[in-house]
C-alpha cells in the first residue's frame, strides 16, 4: 500500500470560497482560496489520513456568510492500527460539525438574495481603492442579524487566526459587549438584481469594565466638580442610602475596548484594506469619552506591522506629540552614573509623557514603541549607529549626543519592561549584554519601520506589511520575551509580568 495515497496536507484539501446570493450562486473568486491552519478542526499534525483524493470545500453566501460544506473522497479505509503514537484518524465529515452552524428556521429580517440587503447595524464608512468600492458597517452582537453573521463565519477565524477560539456567548450581556465590524466590497455587479456586498474582512471589539481610580476618571475628565458653595450640604441622602444614580449604563461606563478576532479573507489582502480598517475602529474608539485605552489581543508581527504605520499617522497629527523632541544636552547631575536615567526629560524636556500617551488612549507599550520609532527618524541616517557615540554626552555633533542620548531612553524602558526577568541574571555583564542585545533588536525593527514608511509616503502600499493581519500568531523569537503578551494590564503592573530571557 503506497501511503502516500492516504495521508495530506489538510491546509491543501480545504477549499474555501464565496458566492454570490442568488439562484445561479455564482463564486466570487475564480480560484478558491485554502486556510492557514486547520489543527483546531483536524488535529494537531494538521493531516487527513485514511482518505483517498479528500476535498473539502467550504464555501459562504457573500453577503450574510451562510456558510455550505462539500466533503468529498474516492475511497476510505481505517489506518488507526498503523499509526504512530500521538498520530490519528479524523472522521473529516464529522469533525466539521460542531463549527457549522444548524441553519436557522426563522426567515431573516432582510432577504440575503434581494438587491437591496444591507448588513446589519450602521455604515461608519464608504471608500473607494483601486477602483472598487468598499463600505464598512458596525453592529452589537446584541443584534440578532449580527450575530447570525457572526455565527456563520467564526469558523473562518480558526482557521487564519492562529491560537484563536470560539467567542463564549453565553450569558445575554455578554452580547452587548461585543461589537462587529464588517468591511464589504460593494462594487456594483453588472446584474443588478444581485446583492453586490461581498465580504472582505471582519473584526470584533469587547468593551470591558475598569475600575475607576482617580488617574482614569482624570484621564477621562470624569471628575466630579467640587459643590458650588462651601456650605452645600453634599451628603443628603437618608441615613444608610447612598447617593447612586438610579440608572447606569454599564457601557457608558469607565472601559477598555479590546480590539480582537481581526482578519482579511486572503483575496483582499495586500491592498491596505487591513490597515484602512483598523484606523476606522480606532478612529471611532478613540473620540468616545469613556473609553481609557484602545489595547489589541495579542497582535501577530503582521498585524504589529501594520498598526505601527496607522497609529504612527494618527499620533502624528497630534501637535503635543509632534511636538516631541530628543535633548541634546542633559543636566550633569542626571548624567551620573547612579542617577535614574528620566525618560520625560530626554524625549519631553521634562513634560510627562504618560499624560501625553492618556491623551492618544494607546497602552503604553505601544505608544512607547511609537515615541521612540518617531523620534529616532528626527535623527539623520548616517547618525543612527553606535561607531559615533564612543564619547557618549561629549560628542561633538548634536545628532550623536541624540542618538547616546536615544539608547538610553530605550535601554531604560527595555529594562523596565522586563526588570523581574534581568533580574535574576546574577552577572552583571549578562544583564547588559541583553539589553544591548534587545535594544540592536528594536533599533533595526525601527529602521525597517522607518522605510516602510518612506515608501509609503511615495505611493508604495506594499509597505503596509503584506498579508493582512490575524491576531494571536506565534512571533520570533526575542532578545527577552514576555510569557504574557496582553496589552492591557495596569500601568503598574509593566516592570512585574512574569518574563523569561
Amino acid at each position: 500500500m503506497d501511503l502516500d495515497e492516504w495521508i495530506h496536507e489538510a491546509n491543501e484539501c480545504v477549499h474555501i470560497n464565496l458566492r454570490r446570493p442568488s439562484e445561479k450562486a455564482e463564486r466570487v473568486f475564480d480560484e478558491s482560496f485554502n486556510p492557514e491552519f486547520t489543527y483546531p478542526i483536524l488535529g494537531e499534525e494538521q493531516k487527513i489520513i485514511g482518505y483517498k483524493a479528500p476535498r473539502i470545500a467550504l464555501e459562504f453566501r457573500a453577503n450574510d456568510m451562510k456558510p455550505t460544506l462539500d466533503v468529498q473522497f474516492k475511497q476510505k479505509i481505517d489506518l488507526s492500527t498503523m499509526l504512530p503514537d500521538g498520530a490519528e484518524q479524523v472522521d473529516i465529515e464529522a469533525a466539521f460539525d460542531s463549527f457549522i452552524p444548524t441553519p436557522s428556521s426563522e426567515p431573516s429580517e432582510k432577504d440575503p438574495e434581494s438587491a437591496s440587503w444591507t448588513p446589519p447595524g450602521t455604515l461608519s464608512q464608504k471608500f473607494e481603492r483601486h477602483g472598487k468600492k468598499y463600505e464598512i458597517w458596525k453592529a452589537s452582537l446584541a443584534d440578532p442579524a449580527a450575530l447570525e453573521i457572526w455565527r456563520n463565519m467564526q469558523i473562518l477565524v480558526l482557521l487564519y487566526i492562529e491560537g484563536a477560539s470560539m467567542l463564549e456567548l453565553d450569558e445575554d450581556w455578554t452580547y452587548e459587549r461585543w461589537t462587529l465590524y464588517l468591511l464589504y466590497e460593494v462594487t456594483p455587479l453588472s446584474d443588478s438584481s444581485v446583492s453586490p456586498y461581498s465580504l472582505a474582512g471582519f473584526s470584533t471589539t469587547y468593551r470591558y469594565w475598569i475600575f475607576p481610580t482617580t488617574g482614569i476618571k482624570k484621564a477621562l475628565n470624569s471628575i466630579p466638580s467640587p459643590p458650588a458653595s462651601a456650605n452645600e450640604d453634599t451628603a443628603s441622602t437618608e441615613p444608610g442610602k447612598f447617593p447612586f444614580a438610579e440608572q447606569i449604563d454599564p457601557l457608558q461606563e469607565p472601559a477598555r475596548e479590546r480590539i480582537s478576532q481581526f482578519l482579511i479573507l486572503p483575496p483582499y489582502q495586500g491592498q491596505s484594506l487591513g490597515s484602512r480598517l483598523y484606523t476606522t475602529i480606532f478612529g471611532e474608539l478613540v473620540k468616545l469619552p469613556n473609553i481609557y485605552e484602545i489595547p489589541v489581543e495579542d497582535p501577530s508581527e503582521t498585524f504589529d506591522k501594520m498598526r505601527d504605520y496607522a497609529d504612527i499617522d494618527y499620533l502624528r497629527t497630534v501637535p503635543s506629540f509632534s511636538a516631541l523632541a530628543i535633548a541634546s544636552t542633559l543636566p550633569a547631575e542626571n548624567l551620573k552614573k547612579d542617577s535614574p536615567v528620566s525618560r520625560d526629560q530626554i524625549f519631553n524636556n521634562g513634560g510627562d509623557i504618560n499624560a501625553l500617551r492618556l491623551e492618544t488612549k494607546i497602552v503604553k507599550r505601544q505608544f512607547n514603541r511609537m515615541m521612540e520609532l518617531h523620534l529616532l527618524s528626527t535623527i539623520p541616517s548616517p547618525h543612527r549607529t553606535a561607531a559615533r557615540i564612543t564619547r557618549k554626552e561629549k560628542a561633538s555633533n548634536e545628532n550623536d549626543r541624540k542618538f547616546y542620548f536615544w539608547r538610553l531612553a530605550v535601554k531604560e524602558r527595555i529594562y523596565q519592561q522586563h526588570a523581574d526577568a534581568l533580574g535574576q541574571i546574577e552577572d552583571p555583564s549578562e544583564r547588559i549584554e541583553k539589553i544591548e542585545g534587545a535594544l540592536e533588536s528594536q533599533l533595526e525593527e525601527y529602521i525597517e519601520r522607518l522605510e516602510g514608511l518612506e515608501k509609503r509616503s511615495n505611493g508604495d502600499s506594499s509597505a503596509s506589511g503584506g498579508p493582512a493581519p490575524g491576531l494571536l500568531k506565534r512571533r520570533h523569537k526575542r532578545v527577552i520575551e514576555d510569557e504574557d503578551d496582553w496589552e492591557d494590564e495596569d500601568d503598574e503592573s509593566v516592570s512585574s509580568k512574569r518574563a523569561r530571557v
